[in-house]
């Protein structure tokens, strides 16, 4: 925590340590050009978070995301006033990003300098359970709250680490809606493939796919680990065809994606469901596939069509304006959740007479309160429950919410056409 005259975000992007990138705000901007007008500013209580985001690499794609949301969040809590914390002082909000270039090892880096050089107290998560996992330790041994928006694997949350929460479900539950709405088609499937590539995500994600799969009845017919290296999924799905799986769990990240969505088509290989665990609900996907990427399912922990009250934006549909007017694109729960890392934090501070990592730490594991996400509250594993819906690629439509019934805005396309009537 320091004291700056008119500060704003900043949001910096560069190396481990020392000089960095800086990006101011508008408003930022607009402090300092009144510089020369003689006027002295009483200076202003801010509170740093920092943290490290995949602004380049193979994740930057949902990495942008992220970014763009945490800034965009502590921007309108900064010009509604800032933080009114429980110590009674008004505070403005100050964001401290560096690139991890989607590199674990670099992150960690990052963080242990965030907290022993920069003196920062409080830790916004960066993108992917890999990376999430390398610096909850770092959080934990520095003894500095984390709340984590873009990890999911069950071994953040099996560790006894009490430093860090999470706003995305347990990896091991994505699959569990997804499976559940074929079950409730005329024709439900009897087999499935399920390709995951060797990360603790994706990992957690697939044993939890065959869990729910063994309930339902659902043979598993094909069961490949893809490792990180892999640019080529024919072998896979060559074996995905010979066995006429009727579903198809690509557990894998964006790119694995697109490269499943591509070559499914080049192969012709036809399945009734083509599925990846929501990393392909982005508008960069679609981009990158076109038509190949039609009739692709992905499960979400936030409903856009259902308009939740939020105190920083005023709404859910007021956020996706605001995403939209600011980005140029449509957010997906990666920003949902980010916004909600942000917030989480302001609930925190203004719950606390004093302001401490400990005392924080135990406020965040305490809130409870309504967003543009929905609900948010921790268990005492610091994960938050929440079931899964589900969204599907359609040729006219694009991303549409199909289950459950209740608040969807489409019907499901099941199965999938075959490639020879596309």
């Amino acid at each position: 925590m320091k004291a700056v005259g008119g500060a704003g975000v900043a949001g910096l992007a560069g190396c481990l340590g020392g000089e960095s990138t800086v990006t101011a705000t508008a408003s930022e901007a607009s402090d300092s050009s009144d510089e020369d007008d003689g006027g002295d500013e009483p200076s202003t209580d801010t509170i740093t978070l920092g943290g490290s985001m995949s602004l380049s690499g193979d994740r930057s794609d949902i990495g942008r995301l992220y970014a763009d949301a945490y800034e965009l969040t502590v921007g309108r809590i900064n010009d509604a006033g800032g933080v009114e914390a429980g110590d009674g002082i008004p505070y403005e909000l100050e964001l401290v990003l560096r690139d991890d270039e989607s590199d674990p090892s670099r992150s960690e880096v990052i963080y242990q300098n965030l907290v022993d050089q920069a003196g920062i107290d409080y830790l916004v998560g960066p993108y992917s359970s890999a990376i999430t996992l390398s610096t909850s330790d770092v959080a934990a041994n520095a003894e500095r709250p984390m709340v984590a928006g873009g990890g999911a694997s069950s071994q953040i949350f099996e560790r006894d680490n009490e430093w860090i929460v999470s706003l995305l479900p347990a990896a091991d539950t994505y699959a569990t809606t997804s499976i559940e709405m074929t079950m409730a088609q005329p024709d439900p499937p009897s087999s499935a493939a399920i390709l995951a590539k060797a990360d603790p995500f994706n990992q957690d994600t697939a044993e939890g796919a065959r869990g729910i799969l063994q309930s339902a009845g659902i043979n598993v017919v094909v069961d490949e680990t893809i490792t990180a290296e892999t640019t080529d999924l024919s072998t896979s799905l060559a074996l995905v065809e010979d066995a006429d799986a009727d579903v198809l769990l690509l557990n894998g990240y964006q790119e694995d994606a697109v490269i499943a969505a591509e070559q499914l088509a080049s192969e012709n290989v036809d399945v009734d469901m083509a599925w990846a665990p929501g990393t392909n609900l982005t508008d960069s996907f679609r981009e990158q596939t076109g038509e190949n990427g039609d009739y692709w399912y992905g499960p979400s922990p936030w409903a856009t069509t259902v308009d939740s009250a939020d105190d920083v934006f005023g709404s859910t549909s007021e956020f996706i304006s605001a995403i939209e007017n600011e980005y140029g694109y449509e957010p997906d729960y990666h920003s949902a959740a980010a916004s909600a890392v942000v917030q989480t934090f302001q609930r925190a501070f203004t719950a606390v007479d004093e302001l401490t990592p400990g005392t924080v730490r135990n406020a965040i594991r305490g809130v409870q309160f309504d967003s543009l996400y929905g609900p948010v509250q921790f268990d005492e594993d610091g994960a938050i429950l929440r079931d899964m819906v589900v969204y599907q690629w359609q040729p006219e439509a694009g991303r549409q919410l199909v289950w459950p019934e209740q608040v969807s805005e489409a019907n499901s396309i099941y199965p999938m056409p075959n490639w020879d009537a596309r």
